[in-house]
């Protein structure tokens, strides 16, 4: 192969790609994480845990050159593992930039695109956003098994993660209505609503099929909260759970940018999956 064509495959191989985020880290129509929920180091998505009885929602930043079309395709190993719901996330134009948030669900796989998408109405656009949310039955096996994002424009690109499934189990939720933070707010600002409502002793609720991005990390928070109601409270109790906040949140702000981002409330999550204490 000469120097000229290996160029222009390798600018190729650059210009379309498939990325997974998890939800704290939103993408912009240009392909970079926003300004808010940026990190000095962020989470690789390679071997999420999950917990049963739970949904589990990711990012997949899809990325291709103007006026090209794409297919896009989310499969399971086994196919029974757990619900795989895909949503294409729609962009709010901020004083702060294009943020995703509402969300249209993908009834049938493969999904087909193209750059820029048509019903975006942005100049310029390279990367088009989905959330992946997967809910895991309560009964779920306490094992591995492996998603792949397949993109396809010339040729396939396949991200895979091997999803870890804890034996955490999460009790069911409450159904209602609560506030969410403003569309430019960091990513994380939902998920702490619900965190102060568990503090506070308010009671645990959320939507069953939130319709945009900050309603699914309440969600999931809340999802969370509940599975620390289960565990011993001096362990992950209204106070034990504020007090580690405070903890995370104050190493997070030692460095500019922030050096766990809006993902700082990941490691709040890691430490409740880990707990063998719950009582489900």
């Amino acid at each position: 192969m000469n120097k000229l064509a290996f160029l222009l495959l390798a600018g190729m191989a650059r210009a379309q790609s498939v990325d997974i985020y998890s939800e704290f880290h939103r993408v912009d129509p240009f392909g970079a994480v926003v300004a808010m929920d940026r990190a000095v180091a962020e989470r690789e998505m390679l071997s999420p845990a999950v917990a049963r009885n739970a949904h589990a929602s990711f990012h997949i930043a899809v990325s291709v050159p103007a006026k090209e079309s794409y297919l896009l395709y989310v499969v399971t190993n086994p196919l029974t593992a757990c619900r795989v719901s895909l949503y294409k996330e729609h962009f709010v134009e901020t004083a702060r930039g294009w943020i995703p948030d509402n969300l249209v669900e993908v009834h049938r796989l493969p999904d087909f695109g193209t750059m820029p998408d048509p019903e975006e109405h942005i100049e310029g656009q390279t990367t088009r956003l989905y959330l992946l949310d997967l809910w895991l039955p309560p009964n779920a096996d306490v094992a591995r098994f492996r998603v792949e994002v397949q993109l396809k424009v010339a040729d396939w690109i396949v991200r895979p993660m091997e999803v870890r499934v804890v034996a955490a189990r999460v009790p069911d939720l409450q159904e209602g209505q609560a506030p969410l933070p403003a569309v430019d707010a960091g990513a994380e600002a939902a998920a702490a609503g619900a965190l102060e409502d568990y503090i506070a002793g308010r009671p645990l609720r959320t939507e069953s099929q939130p319709l945009t991005l900050r309603g699914v990390i309440r969600r999931n928070a809340i999802q969370d909260m509940a599975l620390a109601g289960t565990i011993d409270a001096g362990i992950a109790g209204p106070q034990a759970m504020m007090d580690r906040a405070l903890r995370l949140f104050g190493d997070n702000l030692q460095f500019s940018p922030r050096i766990f981002g809006s993902e700082w409330y990941l490691r709040l999550r890691d430490f409740l999956f880990q707990r063998p204490g719950s009582l489900y």
